[in-house]
């Protein structure tokens, strides 16, 4: 599936998952979502706010969409700016206030990433920082009802405090922004939790395993398989 249904859209690349969801690569630095239902679109996680991504998810539908952020990292949520408000667990909003995402912090993430083999996007050395605005707070068991399809919220601190995935048991479909994926997992930085923490996330989201067969991670390949959330 990595490798059909795919377009370029604004420099995007933009693959149709499923006959509602799209993923939308940010020129090789990460991956977004959006889900489509019968009366809302969702846009799971805005990526680094490197292009024009209001824009690129205007062409793809003509639904309202309201987005929400699996965590509060710089390559997922500074593109909230274009969209007014995002739902994201209150643990993480300190990683998108000034005290913590300075200037120097985003020059720094800005410039190392158009250094990467695998980035295709824009010119970043006058990129200028836009924190993310309006800020709704998330937490586990809430949900999200687009019309014909239901996401569920599941908590699974580790690589932050408050990264979330979201679960259609519907449709046996988990997004799991960076808490699965098929890269190594970061863990130990000053924005995490701990090991024994996170692993207690995984055991509990093992035991909702059963409702989803495909897992929509925030990185590299798309889709995986329940095997990443085993290993």
């Amino acid at each position: 599936m990595d490798n059909v249904n795919i377009q370029k859209i604004n420099g995007y690349t933009v693959q149709k998952i499923t006959d509602s969801i799209y993923a939308i690569d940010e020129f090789g630095t990460d991956i977004m979502y959006l889900v489509i239902g019968q009366e809302k679109a969702m846009l799971v996680d805005t990526g680094a706010g490197l292009g024009e991504l209001k824009k690129t998810v205007e062409t793809l539908t003509d639904k309202p969409v309201f987005v929400v952020n699996t965590h509060g990292h710089m390559d997922h949520a500074m593109g909230n700016r274009e969209f007014g408000k995002a739902y994201m667990h209150e643990k993480d909003w300190n990683l998108v206030q000034k005290a913590y995402m300075t200037e120097e912090r985003w020059r720094k993430f800005c410039l190392k990433t158009m250094k990467e083999s695998y980035y295709a996007g824009p010119d970043l050395s006058e990129k200028p920082l836009s924190l993310p605005q309006e800020l709704i707070p998330v937490k586990a068991g809430d949900k999200f009802d687009l019309g014909g399809m239901v996401y569920e919220v599941l908590e699974v601190p580790g690589h932050t405090p408050g990264s979330i995935v979201l679960l259609d048991s519907e449709n046996r479909i988990l997004i799991a922004g960076d808490a699965v994926v098929s890269t190594p997992i970061l863990i130990f930085d000053d924005y995490s939790t701990n090991v024994e923490e996170y692993h207690r996330a995984l055991l509990d989201l093992k035991k909702r395993e059963d409702e989803f067969d495909l897992i929509l991670p925030g990185h590299f390949l798309r889709p995986i398989s329940k095997r990443y959330l085993h290993d």
